[in-house]
């Protein structure tokens, strides 16, 4: 079993390949137009109104959204929700995370 502090790393890592691939959509609004997110992330820290918009995006989408404490601390900036636009890294974040990455949650996309 991984330490938080191991956990935390493997999933700043994973969102920092995104990023540099350039498979990465940051903020609330460019979440809501962007075409081809595979997987949302939002912070712990951000407002229940910003986790249910995110919410309903990732069901009407079919796609997982992943809670990350502090997610703004791990992209930079006062960044609650980002997404990732590539299928590969989507899934292998899914994967860490849902494998028991116990300080992440994680809710699979349900089609409305």
């Amino acid at each position: 079993m991984l330490t938080n502090k191991e956990q935390g790393d493997k999933f700043l890592t994973m969102v920092g390949f995104a990023k540099r691939a350039g498979a990465i959509v940051l903020g609330y609004d460019s979440l809501r137009t962007a075409k081809g997110v595979r997987l949302i992330a939002v912070s712990d820290t951000a407002s229940d109104n910003l986790k249910d918009d995110m919410e309903r995006l990732a069901d009407k989408r079919n796609i997982p959204i992943v809670y990350a404490p502090t997610l703004e601390d791990k992209v930079g900036g006062n960044v609650k929700a980002l997404g990732i636009t590539n299928s590969d890294m989507s899934r292998a974040i899914t994967n860490y995370v849902s494998d028991g990455a116990t300080q992440y949650g994680i809710r699979l996309g349900t089609r409305r």
